[in-house]
């Protein structure tokens, strides 16, 4: 079986709304990674500082998530509807919606490489 870049990586994603959080989970256990969902605002921050996280995607400019993920160099792009990210998180990459899951995964293996 071919090595894939996400194989027993583990990879947070947040979405409000379940039924994208759960088709980007599908696509990304089908690449080999474990998924950790965030769905509530309240589990979030918790979720970010796993030990194990090795990229995050993010549904809307949530300032203390992605500080956390850049103090910790974990790799994170958003997934948004939005035409552009604005102020601190400009520079960021971003897919925009109504992408695949399968280009997301494609983007967040290329952000681990």
């Amino acid at each position: 079986m071919p090595h894939r870049a996400l194989d027993k990586r583990t990879v947070l994603i947040v979405q409000r709304r379940w039924v994208i959080a759960s088709a980007l989970a599908r696509a990304f256990r089908a690449a080999g990674a474990q998924v950790l969902l965030a769905t509530h605002s309240n589990s979030v921050l918790a979720l970010a500082d796993h030990p194990d996280l090795s990229a995050a995607i993010l549904d809307s400019q949530r300032a203390e998530v992605r500080r956390r993920l850049e103090a910790r160099g974990v790799p994170f792009l958003f997934y948004t509807a939005r035409d552009q990210i604005e102020g601190e998180s400009a520079s960021a990459p971003m897919v925009r919606k109504p992408a695949a899951p399968t280009e997301v995964v494609a983007r967040v293996e290329q952000l681990m490489t």
